[in-house]
């Protein structure tokens, strides 16, 4: 029989084991033409490397709010200089939510990144009455990559064909990481 010692022992091995920090889990990820297809419809799009990262998001979402707050300023700077990527594709998870990603299609390309920052910080963003536009593809195309919900970032190489899936908030610093892993 197993003493009352032992028996804390493990059970303290198996929370230490259980709760410890998790390392990025990137899954791999090989649909180049998927890929291509988000980057067209993407709400927000800067830069043109062959190095993509595509954020699915909703302007509801506490943890997509602190993504782009800590990130938006980084992945902008490095699409201006030609480092990346920077793309930003609807999905939407809060019913909530839908008029404002309507709005986010029909004003100008220019103010969009505005107006996603507006939202994330819970400013007053103006809400009119937009079509749907390519809201449900985008979440159509984003279910055949395994998404199935916010935030998800998607790093891609596009000439290599090859790249990966985060599920969930990471830290910049794993972004980083993780561009660097393509």
């Amino acid at each position: 029989m197993s003493s009352p010692l032992k028996c804390f022992k493990q059970l303290f091995v198996f929370i230490a084991v259980f709760f410890r920090k998790s390392k990025l889990r990137l899954t791999p990820l090989t649909k180049t033409e998927v890929v291509k297809r988000l980057l067209d419809l993407a709400v927000v799009k800067v830069g043109n490397s062959e190095r993509v990262v595509l954020v699915f998001f909703d302007l509801k979402c506490p943890f997509c709010a602190k993504l782009f707050k800590e990130t938006e300023e980084l992945l902008v700077d490095m699409a201006n200089r030609g480092l990346i990527t920077y793309a930003m594709c609807d999905y939407v998870v809060h019913r909530d939510a839908e008029p404002l990603h309507r709005m986010l299609r029909c004003i100008s390309e220019k103010e969009r990144l505005k107006f996603v920052r507006d939202a994330f910080e819970g400013k007053r963003v103006e809400i009119g009455n937009c079509p749907e536009g390519n809201l449900r593809i985008c979440e159509k195309m984003a279910e055949e990559l395994g998404v199935i919900g916010t935030p998800t970032l998607l790093f891609y190489h596009l000439a290599k064909g090859k790249g990966y899936i985060h599920f969930g908030y990471i830290s910049p610093t794993e972004i980083l990481e993780a561009i660097s892993s393509l």
